[in-house]
């Protein structure tokens, strides 16, 4: 029997919240990751509903702070930041969950938050520290025998619907954006924000446990060529 990927799942809404968590950058060159990125999207879901595959049912509107919506890039850090906060005053439990976000959306948020002087640096690693991380990139590890290679959104939807899981549409990719982003697209963008949020609620409530239950119980790894 797996253990449960989650330790501290808790039923009350009023008790735990979780935020699903997107950012969306541009990047002028492959090569400038951190360096010349700019956070110019983040999507939030914020959702109290239980911690069950039903809650699936339940539409949570999205939070999107864009800069094409009037917003500079750090007000984007800084109310996100806020919305963090303010989960953390009023839940016993904030869960942040993402995909490659421990890597990417997490680290760049704290560089962001230093660099435009959101308040003191040890309040900010304090307040992502007082939170739960869940990130995707990682929990399926344990189904692609360990490796990183492969886990990719669009791999992951792909594979699962293959193993007759019906997941939420999903028909763009992050490399997408830059592009979309210097011709003006940014209704295209938003959608993709709001697929990516779709997906990894959809992975988070019911199908990350099923995919690496299958990977396991079969011997495989399930987003390798």
């Amino acid at each position: 029997m797996l253990p449960k990927l989650h330790e501290c799942r808790v039923q009350d809404g009023l008790t735990m919240v979780r935020i699903y968590i997107d950012i969306e950058t541009y990047r002028p060159q492959e090569e400038c990751s951190f360096v010349e990125e700019k956070i110019v999207s983040v999507g939030l879901l914020i959702d109290e509903t239980p911690y069950q595959e039903d809650s699936l049912n339940v539409e949570v509107e999205p939070v999107l702070l864009n800069e094409w919506n009037g917003m500079k890039e750090h007000e984007i850090v800084a109310k996100v930041q806020d919305h963090i906060r303010m989960a953390l005053s009023s839940h016993r439990f904030t869960v942040i969950v993402g995909f490659n976000i421990l890597r990417f959306d997490i680290p760049l948020l704290l560089c962001k938050s230093v660099q435009h002087s959101l308040g003191k640096h040890e309040e900010v690693s304090k307040m992502w520290h007082n939170c739960f991380t869940i990130d995707y990139f990682q929990q399926l590890l344990a189904a692609n025998g360990n490796r990183f290679k492969g886990l990719t959104l669009d791999k992951i939807v792909k594979v699962a619907k293959d193993l007759g899981l019906k997941s939420p549409p999903y028909n763009t990719v992050g490399a997408d954006i830059k592009e979309l982003y210097e011709k003006g697209d940014y209704d295209k963008i938003e959608e993709h924000l709001k697929r990516d949020l779709m997906i990894v609620r959809w992975l988070d409530l019911c199908a990350a446990r099923r995919l690496i239950e299958k990977a396991i119980r079969e011997g495989k790894a399930l987003f390798r060529e």
